[in-house]
């Protein structure tokens, strides 16, 4: 009869550092506890120390601490994603192509996530640093946005304030908007690695797939900051010189072929 998962890490997801973790996760372990340890850790403390070891890889991505990330998700079992919470149902696709520009029909649920190896992968483009693997390191930051396809690399809950988690704990809106340096809802990391990688490229497939990703994390990147009609009124969105070159330098490309629709041709005319 264990509490559900997020029961035992709720608050600390909210408050918690990762050396509060490792404190924690001593205290779990510790054998001899003393009557009042006993005490406090009655009915509340979590069953499983991976619980607790999912929270500190989390809030060390969160931080953009990729080794440590790496190291206690490595500590893991491999299966653990599988077995516990919500994970199958929503780290269930290919992080590395981006979910804001596919066809409900392109989308495949039968990827097998694991977060080391995820982790990993993000460790070795950044060690590569070339157009392509900015490109890919890109695209995974924008899945793990609050658009994306793999979000729950960074939250456990995805409707912030409105949700019986939010209810029980707190809305944690202002804290996921610094989440890897606001990353989180708007964009600010996958923009960046967008923008290395259509500087580095020399191939025109390539530069129209980050030019048009740029405009999207523009686009969602500005509503994510707009909170009434009248701001809009005051501050409309521009689509920039990434969306005209996609219309014009790059309209020979596969991607653009691809991408093409009338509604980003709104944007420039």
């Amino acid at each position: 009869d264990n509490a559900y998962l997020y029961s035992y890490i709720g608050y600390f997801d909210r408050t918690a550092t990762t050396q509060d973790i490792d404190k924690l996760i001593a205290l779990q372990q510790k054998e001899n506890k003393t009557p009042f340890e006993k005490y406090i850790c009655s009915g509340t403390i979590a069953p499983d120390i991976n619980y607790y070891k999912d929270l500190k890889g989390t809030i060390a991505f969160r931080n953009n601490n990729l080794e440590l990330a790496y190291e206690t998700f490595s500590s893991m079992p491999k299966d653990f994603w599988d077995k516990n919470y919500e994970y199958k149902y929503y780290l269930n696709e290919n992080p590395f192509t981006p979910k804001i520009i596919q066809k409900d029909k392109e989308r495949k649920f039968d990827y097998r996530f694991n977060k080391a190896d995820f982790i990993a992968k993000l460790i070795q483009l950044k060690k590569q640093n070339t157009a392509a693997s900015n490109l890919q390191l890109a695209h995974a930051y924008f899945n793990v946005s609050y658009l994306g396809n793999s979000w729950m690399m960074v939250a456990y809950d995805w409707t912030s304030g409105e949700s019986y988690i939010d209810y029980v704990y707190g809305d944690n809106s202002e804290l996921e908007k610094t989440y890897q340096k606001g990353n989180y809802y708007g964009l600010t990391m996958a923009k960046m690695y967008y923008e290395k990688a259509l500087k580095m490229s020399k191939n025109n497939n390539e530069k129209a797939m980050a030019s048009l990703m740029i405009f999207e994390c523009n686009y969602y990147g500005h509503y994510a900051n707009i909170v009434s009609a009248e701001e809009e009124a005051k501050n409309p969105f521009k689509a920039g010189k990434e969306l005209v070159n996609f219309y014009s330098i790059y309209k020979t490309t596969p991607t653009f072929k691809k991408y093409n629709c009338p509604l980003l041709a709104s944007f420039i005319n």
